[in-house]
């Protein structure tokens, strides 16, 4: 089985193939360039946890067109980004408690990326409910699914994530 985790960063993975912009990573490549040098239909699964929020939205479809490309058909797509839905939420309410002390609760620099954050790679450029994220997935051809955090994800942003499964069809 061919697992790839894209935009691994810090959170290296045995058992997958590790792709990031650092040299740490298994494959050092920029996920913003594309088309990637994967093969067509080669993976069986893919983990994009904490990334495609990194991306504009125009970016971001080309990502996600990315994964269907080099996805097996049947091949499993695993998408965690902050829910929009969680933050609005807390904004309307005025309680931020659920975030479970996220310090990046002010929307204008989260959604657009705070200039604090001196890592241009770290900054947000588009948020998503799991209703946008469904209708840019269903438009590359996957079926996707909301879920709950799995054993390869990164636990620490459980309070602000959508987790979502998504089947190459």
């Amino acid at each position: 089985m061919i697992r790839y985790n894209l935009g691994s960063g810090a959170k290296y993975k045995t058992d997958w193939v590790n792709v990031d912009i650092h040299a740490t990573a298994d494959i050092q490549a920029d996920l913003g360039i594309f088309p990637w040098k994967i093969e067509s239909e080669s993976v069986d699964e893919i983990l994009a946890s904490h990334i495609l929020e990194h991306f504009t939205k125009q970016d971001g479809r080309l990502f996600i067109a990315e994964c269907a490309r080099i996805l097996k058909p049947g091949g499993l797509l695993y998408i965690a980004v902050p829910d929009m839905d969680k933050f609005i939420d807390c904004k309307v309410n005025g309680d931020y408690g659920p975030l479970n002390g996220y310090g990046w609760i002010d929307l204008n620099y989260f959604m657009g990326g705070d200039e604090r954050e001196g890592n241009l790679y770290q900054r947000h450029r588009y948020m998503y409910t799991f209703e946008s994220l469904a209708y840019a997935l269903d438009e590359y051809g996957f079926n996707a699914r909301k879920r709950g955090p799995m054993p390869f994800d990164s636990h620490e942003y459980a309070a602000i994530s959508l987790y979502v499964t998504a089947v190459k069809e």
